[in-house]
């Protein structure tokens, strides 16, 4: 069974979305905490990370915690999908296509609201499941 992690501090959201990729068959791990977020990580090991972008002390909370996962000996291949407010169609046109993994430490994005069936498809693509 494919260990998720969320790390999302919203916890309802989280919560039900947790419950869903239980449902789904996944063992799941969320982090509403941004600031253990990477030792609940290292301790835990799981196979794919779903993160938020925006935090509330921090726009852009979910890119460094990213970062630090790749620098982070333990997790640093760790699979990041990357939850986000910010409409990749419109208006930057801004998609998977321009990750730069050199600049952009993820592997791809779901929009909220999240779309369960989706970022299932994502995570199973991601875990070649």
């Amino acid at each position: 069974m494919s260990k998720i992690a969320i790390v999302d501090d919203d916890q309802e959201s989280s919560e039900n979305l947790g419950a869903f990729l239980k449902d789904k068959g996944f063992d799941v791990v969320v982090e509403t905490d941004v600031d253990v977020a990477v030792s609940t990580l290292v301790k835990n090991r799981p196979d794919l990370l779903v993160l938020d972008l925006m935090f509330p002390a921090d726009d852009a909370g979910g890119f460094k915690i990213a970062v630090e996962i790749r620098r982070t000996p333990e997790i640093k291949n760790l699979p990041i999908i990357m939850l986000t407010n910010v409409n990749q169609e419109f208006p930057a046109s801004f998609s998977v296509r321009d990750i730069d993994p050199k600049w952009m430490p993820i592997q791809d994005f779901v929009e909220k609201p999240v779309n369960p069936a989706k970022l299932v498809e994502k995570i199973n693509k991601l875990l070649k499941r």
